[in-house]
């Protein structure tokens, strides 16, 4: 007789806040991570001699790092619980910041940065799968869980960016490193003293080589996980473009400084934050597909807006700014909904699914990005192209899937 779920559902009650809190300010890290040193890329350029294009890898390598243990931290989480891989990525994370905080040059600057991606890589897939712990069985609470919370989550993209900016003007870029170490190290403490394991049925199998091999080629074979996978990585990537472009949009060209240009991140986060409390409201009355559909529309119409503005020579913050929050509407819907509609038919082993799908996401992340730090910063065309071209693609193969995969 299998007990598990009630097991579960007794251990949500009694510890319901402890497991909450924690585990968003867990997944909040890798946002973090990636947000609150964006302020001071201009800063990081000047001071190690490099130039722009250097200094924007610092956030490709981190994905690289993000990514590259995301089949790994799957299994693991499966075999030996979520708790104490987790804890063991807070380790990896805190000596990438180390590193990080004590770089002098480049070289040791990016090698800090994959290996702290390494480490908080670990809270997406973690994150995602004590959430299907909590709610296994049932969607729309899966789905209005996950926007919840993502929707308070993204407080952390409305803080990181603006703190950081005030640590780079009175302290310098080695500053945000240091509190990351300290954030980290605090954090899982409180972990290991406060937080329940959520996996109660451990799989002694998990770690088995050719039942992964096969559940990964099932995964990659199925239409429904490479075309949500895929929407949910343009979402994400249009992100992570922005963040790679816009720092010297607005401050090198724009003339903010990196104080403003953190208050200005503001407006992003929010949208974010409104973003997925629609995704709630909606699910009272739509289903997934319904909310998908809109967000995708949001997702092509901001980067429409802004290429055409470009064409008309327009260049000031307002016709870079609201286009882009539009394509925020359309992100924080369709990213939620994508994933449940991704791995929704992997449950017997969430762990290992959620891994290979956070994978699946970052490597379209990984390659946006990519063509992000090469993209020209005299006006806001690349990033409108970069935009617009990824979202095209993305719904051409939603569209190709409805009409033809779909069973």
């Amino acid at each position: 007789m299998n007990t598990a779920p009630t097991s579960l559902e007794s251990l949500l009650r009694q510890k319901k806040w402890t497991i909450r809190l924690l585990l968003l300010a867990s997944i909040a890290a890798g946002t973090m991570a990636s947000d609150m040193y964006v302020p001071s890329l201009p800063a990081i350029a000047e001071k190690l001699h490099v130039s722009s294009l250097a200094v924007k890898w610092t956030l490709s390598i981190y994905l690289l790092g993000y990514a590259s243990l995301q089949l790994v931290y799957g299994p693991l989480s499966d075999r030996f619980g979520r708790k104490p891989i987790l804890l063991l990525s807070f380790v990896i994370g805190i000596v990438g910041s180390l590193l990080c905080a004590m770089a002098t040059n480049i070289t040791l600057l990016l090698v800090g940065r994959f290996i702290q991606g390494m480490g908080v890589g670990a809270t997406a897939t973690l994150g995602r799968t004590i959430v299907q712990d909590m709610y296994q069985g049932d969607p729309e609470k899966l789905s209005k869980a996950i926007s919840t919370l993502m929707m308070v989550f993204s407080i952390a993209p409305i803080i990181a960016p603006v703190f950081g900016g005030y640590l780079q003007h009175y302290w310098g870029w080695h500053s945000i490193f240091i509190l990351f170490c300290i954030y980290l190290s605090t954090l899982g403490v409180l972990i290991f003293f406060h937080f329940p394991e959520t996996h109660l049925q451990l799989n002694p199998h998990a770690l088995h080589l050719r039942k992964l091999g096969t559940l990964y080629k099932k995964m990659l074979c199925t239409p429904s996980f490479l075309v949500f996978t895929f929407l949910s990585g343009v979402s994400f990537g249009g992100i992570l473009a922005y963040y790679a472009i816009s720092p010297f949009l607005y401050q090198t060209k724009l003339g903010l400084s990196a104080v403003q240009y953190g208050w200005l991140a503001l407006a992003t986060a929010v949208m974010l934050v409104i973003s997925r409390a629609l995704n709630i409201i909606l699910a009272k009355r739509w289903p997934l597909s319904a909310r998908l559909t809109i967000g995708l529309v949001c997702l092509w119409l901001g980067p429409c807006i802004m290429t055409v503005l470009s064409v008309s020579h327009q260049f000031n913050i307002a016709v870079i700014l609201f286009p882009y929050l539009l394509f925020l509407l359309g992100s924080g819907l369709v990213m939620p909904n994508a994933m449940i509609l991704a791995i929704s038919d992997f449950n017997h082993a969430k762990g290992s699914a959620a891994g290979l799908y956070t994978l699946g996401q970052l490597i379209v992340v990984f390659i946006i990005s990519i063509i992000a730090t090469h993209l020209g910063e005299q006006t806001q065309m690349g990033l409108a192209l970069l935009l617009l071209g990824s979202t095209v693609l993305a719904q051409g193969l939603y569209v190709a899937y409805c009409r033809y995969l779909r069973g």
